[in-house]
């Protein structure tokens, strides 16, 4: 079970759930839509971690040599990009980075780990979260998110709640709180939103245990 599942089982059904899991659905296509290659290549650059990127340097992927050389990339286990998504995802994290290091929260990203696995059982049934950034002490995690839309502190919260960001945020603290009882109640769950647009405002959000509890 899986955050993304259990967003799927709250918003819709479980029958829905089944369909969206790859381990249960025999059917299931994983999404090839280019429109979250932006937001993925900041995320990489950002955590410094995930899959070796190959930049190329196609207007688009509507030429059959690019389509090729995407699909020669994914079967090398690595990730293709068009060098002017990349560029932009560049000046993406360079943008991250110097806001960061003017915020009272400077110290996201720092510190610890990025995307760490964790799983625990409860009950017969095993749970599993690819958490972002979790620092040292494993009190504090860090959340990446990029948006086409604005990301000002006063409409943050409506896109955190549309996309359920409170319900990964319960899920993680619940598995955190079994693998480190020590730390329960004394954790820190931050989510850093970032525009994809210039110049790239960014607004960061601590998600509050009234959000988690609900």
């Amino acid at each position: 079970l899986t955050q993304s599942l259990v967003k799927v089982l709250i918003e819709r059904s479980p029958q829905h759930a089944w369909e969206h899991s790859p381990r249960l659905n025999p059917q299931f296509e994983y999404d090839d839509d280019t429109k979250f290659d932006l937001g993925n290549i900041a995320h990489r650059l950002i955590l410094g971690r995930g899959k070796e990127i190959v930049v190329l340097d196609f207007a688009d992927w509507r030429k059959k040599d690019a389509q090729e050389a995407r699909e020669t990339a994914a079967d090398q286990g690595r990730i293709a990009v068009l060098k002017h998504q990349f560029d932009k995802a560049s000046d993406m994290a360079t943008a991250a980075w110097a806001q960061l290091s003017k915020h009272e929260d400077r110290d996201a990203f720092t510190n610890g780990d990025a995307e760490v696995m964790i799983a625990w059982e409860e009950n017969g049934v095993w749970f599993r979260s690819l958490i972002d950034w979790l620092h040292e002490d494993l009190r504090t995690v860090d959340d990446y998110k990029s948006s086409g839309m604005s990301m000002a502190p006063h409409v943050i919260g409506i896109r955190a709640e549309a996309a359920g960001w409170h319900i990964q945020a319960a899920f993680i603290e619940r598995g955190l709180d079994i693998l480190d009882p020590a730390g329960a109640g004394r954790r820190r769950y931050r989510f850093i939103g970032q525009e994809t647009d210039k110049p790239h405002a960014l607004t960061i959000m601590h998600m509050n245990e009234y959000w988690m509890t609900m």
